[in-house]
């Protein structure tokens, strides 16, 4: 398995984990799509986040989002990678990429692990997902230092 931003087998194993257990979890009555994700911060820590649904779903905050927040909340500021778990491709949509890339710190190297429920587990750069990304550092702003 092609391992981008030298990630090991058993950071990946517990990544995928953490996105599947949380994705139980997950608050989907309107769409019934059901998406769990973590992400993995520089020092090694797991933070999951599962979608949750409003009735209006444009309040709707996605797994990846919330998996962000809480490694914000936290206190982290760099991640090395995020993880998605559930149907259709466990590709960040494009507000999620955004977040993700918040706290890339400027790294294309930063591993988006895909777990689609209904395919194959595939590593990804995320400087191939998100190839043009506009972040803090457009405006010369270090997430680690806030």
């Amino acid at each position: 398995m092609n391992q981008p931003n030298r990630l090991t087998d058993a950071e990946v194993e517990a990544l995928v984990q953490a996105a599947t257990e949380v994705r139980e979890k997950a608050y989907a009555p309107y769409s019934v799509h059901t998406v769990g994700a973590a992400v993995l911060d520089a020092g090694g820590h797991i933070y999951a986040g599962c979608n949750v649904e409003f009735v209006t779903l444009q309040q709707t905050v996605h797994a990846e989002r919330n998996a962000v927040l809480h490694m914000a909340a936290a206190g982290g500021r760099q991640l090395r990678a995020v993880c998605v778990v559930g149907p259709y491709s466990g590709i960040p949509c494009a507000e999620c990429r955004q977040a993700v890339w918040e706290f890339a710190c400027g790294d294309p190297e930063v591993v988006v692990v895909s777990a689609p429920t209904d395919g194959p587990l595939e590593l990804l750069r995320m400087g191939d997902v998100y190839p043009w990304p506009y972040g803090p550092e457009t405006k010369g702003i270090d997430p680690r230092d806030h």
